[in-house]
């Protein structure tokens, strides 16, 4: 009796010892790995997010301790989101974002500096133009992931057929359009339109900013009152206009998507507001036979009469670390692996004519060069550099760098819709370009006075 009992004290002792040290054991595990980075991103195609899945993967396998949860949004969605978030108290550590949103949070005291992460990096192998977003009192709160400029996309076969000539001005463009917009099987009726846009609010916006630059206007002046009723945006709503007569039927509601397809399913002759992620949707699309330069060129945006050079937007959503985040040092350790040349590359390849890489390292090294699919687009990649190179683009709404850091309330101008309905009631509604900028105006002073910036 004695000894079966002293058995099962035995056995319940050492049962003991050993659940608690399983329970040990899940606690250190969980104290362990639970250092988690949560990444939101706007890279929703599944080439770059196969990309970021990997570099994560590698990652975790050299950082021991530390979780990488990345969640791709799509734009729409990211803005609010971040919003939210922050209301509530619970950013992810990183995100994407739009250069102007960056620079509001920046002044909201919502980021923390990634300066470490440019250190890291090499600050002299950062492209100077990627330097200049979301730089404040000489740090940097946002850090570019790649660039790729808007791109001016052409037909070349038809262009040689006709004799059209790259545009150097707005009516060149115009006299190209006309002569574009073609009846091509016979019956009467145009089935190839000279121009193709997306109609949306966003590229919109896009186009405003891009316009009124290359105009030789801008969208605000030093006091953030409106210049809506100036010359330079009455001449870009009156080309606006004359543009419509090339365009296709249901244009305003054409999205990006659907001017691409309207480019590769032969409707359109040009498109104004492509991109380098676009000759993807060609090799994809478009019949095999057509799939190259050959047909589908590029020209440098062409300047409006008050202008004197081009202008084009340039799509480089910076990185933010958020204040309020819990793992702010495992996200600059994240960042820092992400940009090594030999993780960069593979997510740069994903959507190699767009991504644009901001170190200098990377876009000289013979791996880039090597990538098949920038050889087979390499002028598409020039035009972009060209315009980097020459600081002929700007972020979304951005005319000047000095509104990054001086006009914090251009996103809720971008969420208003206020330039598209002004755009909409000129091109469809046939209101008098005058009209419709002074009633935009009047909104927009409105918008900007609720805000709290009019110094008029």
């Amino acid at each position: 009796m004695a000894l079966r009992c002293l058995r099962e004290l035995t056995t319940s002792f050492f049962g003991l010892l050993a659940a608690t040290a399983f329970l040990a054991t899940l606690l250190g595990s969980a104290v362990a790995a639970d250092k988690v980075v949560r990444v939101w991103h706007t890279e929703t195609n599944p080439q770059s997010q196969k990309a970021i899945a990997n570099i994560i993967q590698r990652f975790e396998a050299s950082h021991p301790g530390i979780k990488v949860e990345a969640e791709a949004l799509a734009w729409g969605d990211l803005e609010g989101k971040i919003m939210a978030s922050l209301a509530a108290g619970s950013p992810p550590e990183l995100s994407h974002g739009q250069p102007i949103t960056c620079s509001a949070l920046q002044q909201q005291g919502m980021l923390l500096p990634l300066d470490d992460v440019v250190q890291a990096i090499g600050e002299d192998n950062i492209w100077d133009q990627i330097k200049r977003v979301c730089r404040a009192d000489g740090k940097y709160y946002g850090l570019v992931h790649a660039a790729g400029t808007s791109l001016l996309i052409y037909r070349k076969d038809w262009a040689t057929e006709k004799g059209v000539k790259p545009p150097k001005t707005w009516a060149d463009l115009l006299d190209n359009a006309k002569a574009l917009t073609m009846d091509t099987n016979g019956d009467g009726k145009t089935d190839v339109y000279g121009m193709t846009i997306p109609g949306d609010n966003l590229f919109i916006n896009i186009m405003m900013g891009e316009l009124i630059k290359a105009n030789g206007g801008g969208l605000f002046d030093d006091k953030n009152r409106p210049r809506f009723t100036e010359p330079q945006m009455i001449e870009t709503l009156e080309f606006w206009k004359a543009l419509t007569a090339y365009l296709p039927p249901g244009w305003e509601g054409h999205g990006y998507r659907e001017t691409f397809a309207n480019m590769y399913g032969q409707k359109a002759a040009m498109m104004f507001q492509g991109y380098g992620r676009g000759a993807s949707l060609i090799e994809q699309y478009a019949p095999k036979d057509m799939q190259s330069t050959d047909h589908f060129d590029v020209w440098v945006k062409p300047h409006g009469p008050s202008g004197k050079t081009p202008a084009a937007q340039v799509d480089q959503e910076p990185w933010m670390l958020f204040k309020d985040a819990k793992n702010p040092e495992e996200a600059k350790a994240f960042l820092k692996f992400f940009y090594q040349d030999k993780n960069y590359l593979e997510y740069i390849q994903s959507v190699p004519i767009h991504f644009f890489p901001i170190t200098k390292s990377l876009r000289r090294s013979d791996a880039y060069a090597a990538t098949p699919m920038i050889q087979r687009w390499s002028g598409w990649l020039a035009a972009q550099e060209h315009y980097l190179d020459n600081d002929l683009v700007k972020p979304t709404m951005v005319v000047e760098w000095d509104d990054l850091n001086t006009k914090p309330y251009l996103m809720q101008i971008l969420g208003s819709g206020v330039l598209r309905d002004m755009v909409m009631e000129v091109t469809v509604e046939g209101v008098d370009p005058k009209t419709a900028a002074d009633r935009a105006q009047k909104k927009a002073e409105a918008l900007v006075k609720k805000a709290g910036f009019a110094k008029w």
